[in-house]
């Protein structure tokens, strides 16, 4: 066997390899991996009396897709993720993405995804009601009030020390529109909304 040959027997062993999956164009699956029959359980109640648990590690396993680059069987290959945009319960690792979920979640009427995201120490925007008062006003407000658009226009965030942010950004609402403040600090491993504040309503 010439020496050229022999040099030629890795590419052609590559190019095997690449061509059972298509060349590696494309993404196929194993039919029988496990994952594939995955399901969500059914959430657990919380005694009377006992506070509801920190979810924001927690994610929900996507519904299986029968159409698109994971709905043709095959093998040898590795498998496509499921497309995977935001959770409820997600952990925000900075302010940004705090906002992002606290916007979208209110517009999915997600109202326990939404109050998850203020902090413990949330200060109510009006003397007259307690925050408690407020938050449950707050969630009554994305389970039943006008639904706002998912995205927020304009956001920014200024520091106002090391660990707090306030940010600033138009939240609509059909036709009308609402300018906010939201104030976050920095708890363990994300920020949470201490203070809200509304600047201006168009």
């Amino acid at each position: 066997m010439s020496l050229i040959n022999r040099a030629l027997i890795p590419v052609l062993l590559a190019a095997l390899a690449l061509s059972a999956c298509g060349g590696g164009s494309r993404n196929c699956i194993d039919p029988d991996e496990p994952y594939l029959s995955a399901r969500n359980d059914s959430g657990l109640s919380i005694p009377t009396g006992l506070n509801q648990p920190d979810r924001t590690a927690a994610l929900a396993i996507p519904e299986k897709s029968g159409t698109g680059t994971n709905a043709a069987a095959g093998s040898g290959c590795l498998a496509a993720p499921p497309s995977y945009f935001r959770s409820t319960g997600t952990v925000a690792r900075s302010p940004e993405e705090v906002v992002a979920s606290w916007a979208q979640a209110w517009s999915a009427r997600e109202s326990d995804a939404v109050i998850e995201l203020y902090s413990a120490g949330f200060v109510a925007p009006t003397d007259a009601s307690g925050a408690t008062a407020w938050l449950e006003q707050r969630r009554e407000q994305v389970a039943t009030g006008p639904v706002p658009d998912s995205m927020i226009e304009g956001l920014t965030i200024e520091q106002d020390g090391p660990d707090r942010r306030i940010a600033s950004f138009v939240q609509k609402f059909g036709a009308s529109s609402v300018k906010k403040q939201l104030t976050l600090v920095r708890e363990s491993s994300s920020w949470r909304i201490v203070e809200e504040k509304v600047v201006e309503v168009k």
